[in-house]
């Protein structure tokens, strides 16, 4: 070896090692012990990294993972110590975290349309803060005269928003004051509640549609965002659709009526929530089939379109027929601008039908088909519960028993979440095991909050309904592109509110699918999306 080889080894010997090299070999073998020791938490804290990092990034990328959560996080939820945590709860902490913080140009390039982050100005008022201390604050051209009228005029403009929000879009502006004012109920609710766990559970759960509502709203503000989250809803829902053939194919369902066929319930497991589920995206396949005018789209909404019916043809719940019943009626009616007629029916055909069936002018026969098909005939008539109505008894019972809560606390109601905490002290003598919610959110919400919660919930689902009955009617008069976006969200709003008389389906995160509905419309109403 010469000297100049020598002098080369002594100094790559001699060489002391970087500072990094220790901590990222303690940090691997302590990553490494993690994930032999506990798999599924190192593979949670794997995904929390991922989405907060792709939420700062980017915050539609949560956005549109929500909806494949809500179908898919029961599978990999996790429970400590009386904890329960879900990819739908990190998508939303990602998704907050992503509108708030401020956000580096993403390594791809700067969009055009990327939002001013409400961090980005508070990072300016700071920035403008510590600028404040040095010297040279007399000179005009100053960076931090530059910087103070940055912050002017974004104040102005944040101004003028929310001016404009009130009183241009005073709709838009009344659904958070609802969801807030309903939020409040259910906070207060924690004073008089047995189970405060439960009552907990429920302000996550509003306070997270709250924050899904608002960031889907700042960040849908073009139609082509608008169409894939879109998308992303049907893609979940042809996704838990797919499952539920599987389950028919190898009969892992629930027994139906009599044992005589098997109801499948995806990852949801009961078939009711699934079916109303399936609401939340087949309404919006069928409106991209009627009213779109894309071909190729058409096409393939049509194919999910079958998918998806088949699914809740399987799943063979009454709620949600009756949901996507009233959707298909909602698609039509406003689809094709028949609003008065159909108004006018209901004002006179419902009045009408209600007395022929007390007078008994119509058939005997018909009523006793009528009301076997709802499986309620043997339970009016005689009181006999059998296996083909044993579910319509059950939920008659629960009924009740929320009724008794309510008129025992008519004020604010026994806790939100406290529904099974009090239904021992109130149950029907025949049904001593509760099932988790009154089997109708109305009566639940009742039961639950009182009637201040009844009332709010009753003015958000209300205002809700006109905010999407406003944006349809309008996109379908000026036969806008986004008018079949607009129908279908729509028509999953009244799909839900109808299914909801017989169910209570904000479970299993629904609600913030319907969170993204809602924030979806309120994007066309509040923004001036393209036109073309």
């Amino acid at each position: 070896m010469s000297f100049a080889d020598q002098q080369l080894a002594r100094m790559v010997t001699n060489r002391a090692a970087p500072r990094w090299v220790p901590v990222g070999g303690a940090l691997a073998v302590c990553a490494g012990v993690l994930v032999l020791a506990r798999p599924a938490l190192a593979g949670w804290i794997v995904f929390g990294v991922l989405a907060l990092t792709a939420g700062v990034l980017e915050p539609l990328a949560p956005l549109l993972l929500l909806p494949f959560a809500v179908a898919f996080g029961s599978l990999v939820s996790l429970d400590a110590h009386g904890i329960h945590v879900g990819p739908t709860d990190v998508l939303v902490l990602a998704l907050v975290l992503g509108v708030l913080a401020p956000r580096p140009a993403p390594p791809w390039g700067a969009s055009a349309d990327r939002p001013y982050s409400p961090g980005d100005w508070a990072l300016s008022t700071l920035k403008g803060r510590r600028a404040q201390r040095a010297p040279g604050l007399d000179k005009p051209d100053s960076p931090v005269s530059t910087s103070h009228s940055r912050q002017r005029k974004v104040l102005a403009s944040a101004a003028t928003a929310v001016r404009r929000l009130w009183h241009e879009k005073r709709l838009a502006a009344w659904v958070f004051v609802a969801l807030v004012a309903y939020l409040t109920v259910v906070c207060l609710s924690l004073v008089v509640a047995t189970s405060r766990a439960g009552t907990l559970k429920e302000i996550v759960k509003w306070s997270e549609v709250l924050a899904v509502t608002a960031a889907t709203l700042w960040l849908a503000r073009r139609s082509g965002r608008l169409r894939l989250i879109a998308w992303a809803m049907i893609g979940a829902g042809v996704a838990q659709a797919l499952l539920g053939y599987a389950q028919w194919v190898v009969a892992t369902g629930d027994l139906g009526p009599g044992g005589a066929s098997i109801r499948v319930f995806g990852t949801f497991a009961q078939p009711n929530p699934f079916a109303g589920y399936l609401n939340l995206s087949l309404p919006l396949a069928l409106a991209l089939v009627v009213f779109g005018d894309d071909a190729r789209e058409r096409w393939v909404a049509g194919a999910a379109s079958v998918l998806l019916l088949g699914a809740q043809a399987l799943a063979d719940s009454r709620g949600g027929l009756l949901g996507l019943s009233a959707a298909v009626v909602t698609l039509a009616v406003v689809g094709w601008h028949r609003e008065r007629l159909a108004g006018w029916t209901l004002l006179i055909g419902v009045p009408a039908a209600i007395v022929a069936w007390v007078t008994h002018i119509i058939p005997v026969r018909i009523e006793d088909a009528v009301l076997r098909q709802f499986r309620v005939n043997d339970v009016l008539h005689s009181g006999q519960v059998t296996p083909a109505n044993y579910s319509t008894a059950e939920r008659l019972a629960h009924w009740v028993a929320g009724l008794r809560m309510f008129a025992a606390h008519p004020i604010l109601g026994v806790g939100a979440g406290n529904y099974n905490a009090a239904y021992a002290r109130f149950a029907a003598a025949d049904w001593p095991e509760p099932l988790g919610h009154a089997h109708n959110y109305y009566i639940n919400v009742a039961a639950e909050t009182g009637a201040l919660g009844l009332l709010t919930f009753l003015a958000f689902t209300v205002v809700t309904l006109y905010l999407g009955w406003c944006v349809a009617h309008t996109a379908v008069l000026a036969r806008a592109p986004a008018r079949a976006l607009a129908l279908g969200l729509f028509a999953v709003l009244v799909a839900l509110t109808i299914h909801n008389l017989t169910d209570d389906l904000f479970v299993h995160a629904i609600e913030l699918q319907v969170a993204l509905c809602i924030g979806c419309l309120l994007a066309l109403k509040v923004q001036k999306l393209p036109t073309g």
